[in-house]
């Protein structure tokens, strides 16, 4: 998708209390489109689909870290939304005037003033703070599972601070469904703590999530369970040619997509089995490539969900091409793959063209079961049994810290000689599944009152 960058983050007309006239405005915090993991891209689709179907005509815009400001054409069932991303800097160089630390700095400072007027020339000085407070709502997914400390509390920094700006400038924050924790420190359970007591709604993608933030804020918050956003999200066709490859190799036997994971392939970030798989990863997706080419006469389709070049440590692409000279010599005429780069919405389609789905990206199985693909998930950590047993339908999850060649080869084998089965079952499910993601949206119209609702 091609970015257009915007002239400049001119400031916005603002009436009394922050609000523009005419306009309305909702943002978005914790997802991108500059990014080679489609699992954040899915998340940012699905949720601006959602916006732009609750709040009809609203300007979307995004409150993520970037050099610069873009402007980008989102597709929704409502047609085409013109995306801003406002963008902060996370740096030491603080007179950087949307440099974060600055930004709060100013935000802190604005409180203390005894005059609301004053607080307003205040903040009305800084175009950043400007657009942040001119929205209506904001609503925050801090990249799907990144609200917590394991991955050092510099990423918890980095995802909280957007949050605490919102809070200060005291405006409505919906943290949409997640995950929430691990909190292994007292510094990020504090302060996601008070993110949670501020929040004027919070949702989970999973039940657990439900006892995180009921643990660390306090057991009297509200946390309603809904279904992951890329459930929501729209899948966009592909080109003739690679329709006819598809449907020619649907003729060679079922066809099977196999995501193989790139970070399981080299081990984790410590490239030393990180997650504590049972088997030896590599291995494990040979076989099972073996059994489902040789015992289940299948066609084996290769479906990265990271892309990017070789400078890309986590590039699944990379992993694929270099893969493919091997699997075809070992079974020849039954291993698919295409080598080009497509967009999140399209690798969703390419999967939704598959008979069975199984993969270790948990939003690539999420694309496959949202278009009642038969699906057997391979996990690597609890928040995919977590996910889709919000979804309650007959999806496999199969815990590779845990099961061996034997179990993964039987879970496939369940699933292709029950797919018909288990295909009605999917699609007599997701209207549902995505009537609740939307109703979260709805939902947030009438606790932010606003009295601008769209009937559907």
């Amino acid at each position: 998708m091609n970015y257009e960058s915007s002239t400049a983050n001119s400031p916005l007309p603002l009436g009394r209390g922050g609000e523009r006239k005419g306009t309305r405005h909702v943002m978005l915090l914790g997802v991108t489109n500059n990014t080679n993991n489609y699992g954040v891209r899915v998340l940012q689709s699905g949720a601006v689909a959602c916006l732009a179907r609750a709040y009809k005509d609203a300007e979307i815009s995004i409150l993520d870290y970037a050099h610069d400001p873009v402007t980008w054409p989102e597709p929704t069932e409502d047609g085409i939304k013109a995306v801003k991303l406002i963008n902060l800097r996370f740096s030491w160089r603080l007179h950087l005037p949307n440099n974060i630390f600055r930004l709060l700095l100013v935000a802190a400072c604005a409180r203390l003033l005894p005059s609301s007027a004053a607080r307003r020339r205040l903040l009305s000085g800084n175009p950043w703070l400007r657009q942040t407070l001119d929205a209506e709502a904001h609503f925050s997914l801090a990249g799907g599972d990144s609200f917590s400390d394991i991955y050092r509390l510099e990423r918890f920094f980095y995802v909280v601070l957007p949050q605490i700006l919102v809070l200060w400038l005291d405006r409505p924050l919906i943290l949409l469904p997640q995950t929430y924790g691990p909190f292994k420190g007292r510094i990020a359970r504090s302060i996601s703590g008070y993110i949670f007591r501020k929040a004027t709604k919070i949702y989970s993608r999973d039940a657990a999530g439900v006892k995180t933030v009921q643990r660390i804020g306090g057991s009297n918050l509200e946390v309603q369970v809904v279904p992951d956003l890329g459930f929501a999200m729209l899948p966009e066709p592909v080109d003739e040619k690679v329709m006819r490859q598809l449907a020619e190799w649907r003729t060679r036997g079922p066809l099977v997509g196999l995501n193989i994971s790139k970070l399981l392939y080299m081990g984790g970030y410590t490239r030393s089995n990180m997650f504590g798989l049972k088997e030896d990863y590599p291995k494990l997706m040979h076989a099972l490539i073996d059994f489902l080419v040789r015992e289940m006469n299948a066609f084996v389709l290769l479906v990265p969900h990271v892309y990017g070049g070789p400078e890309s440590q986590e590039s699944e692409l990379t992993l694929c091409r270099g893969l493919l000279p091997e699997m075809e010599k070992a079974h020849p005429g039954k291993i698919g793959f295409f080598d080009q780069t497509f967009n999140h919405r399209q690798a969703k389609y390419i999967i939704g063209r598959c008979d069975v789905f199984t993969g270790a990206r948990m939003h690539a199985c999420i694309a496959a079961v949202s278009q009642s693909v038969p699906t057997v998930a391979q996990a690597y950590s609890d928040k995919f049994a977590g996910v889709m047993a919000v979804v309650n339908a007959d999806i496999q999850v199969l815990d590779l810290r845990h099961a061996d060649v034997a179990a993964t080869c039987q879970a496939l084998r369940t699933a292709i000689q029950a797919a018909p089965q288990l295909k009605k079952a999917l699609a007599a499910r997701m209207p549902a599944v995505v009537s609740q993601i939307r109703s979260v949206f709805n939902s947030a119209i009438a606790q932010t009152g606003s009295d601008q609702t769209e009937n559907r």
